[in-house]
């Protein structure tokens, strides 16, 4: 039974998986921040921060909501709609973050890159009845790190990426 509470985090937490990683798909687009630098003279997001990434990202992960709503109850629509919000939020906020810390587009930052969007997600979801236990968010913390680092080294490989982080 334990194990079963485990995964049924992961099953939670798949709208903000899905739109944390459908949200990169859009190769071009319109940037969020158009364009413009912070007070420091950097870009304020960059280029990779786009309006046409985020709506594909609320798109996807909502979606998965709905598919969840089946079995979890409606409100899980909007729960799924807010963990993708949270999501993207946390993502922004990370490249926010590298910008300051003179971090290129691409460039490695070993845990704001993996973990911005669970933590973006978590906060938004709990404004709207997410309830996670703190087992399931470690797992889902853990399992989120270990994606990212493998799933960009494939990407890296398939030629989809410059960089395999």
């Amino acid at each position: 039974m334990y194990l079963v509470e485990l995964l049924l985090g992961l099953v939670y937490y798949l709208p903000a998986f899905v739109a944390n990683g459908s949200g990169p798909m859009v190769r071009k687009g319109n940037p969020i921040d158009f364009g413009k630098n912070f007070t420091d003279g950097r870009r304020i997001l960059g280029d990779g921060k786009t309006f046409e990434g985020l709506l594909m990202g609320l798109t996807y992960g909502t979606t998965v909501g709905v598919v969840l709503s089946f079995f979890l109850g409606i409100h899980w629509i909007v729960i799924s709609f807010m963990e993708s919000l949270g999501a993207m939020l946390g993502d922004m906020l990370g490249a926010f973050i590298k910008r300051r810390m003179n971090i290129p587009r691409g460039g490695r930052a070993l845990f704001l890159d993996q973990l911005d969007f669970i933590f973006g997600s978590t906060a938004l979801g709990y404004l709207v009845g997410l309830s996670v236990t703190v087992y399931q968010f470690l797992l889902v913390v853990a399992i989120a790190f270990v994606a990212h680092v493998l799933t960009n080294m494939a990407a890296y490989r398939l030629r989809i990426k410059s960089v395999p982080w």
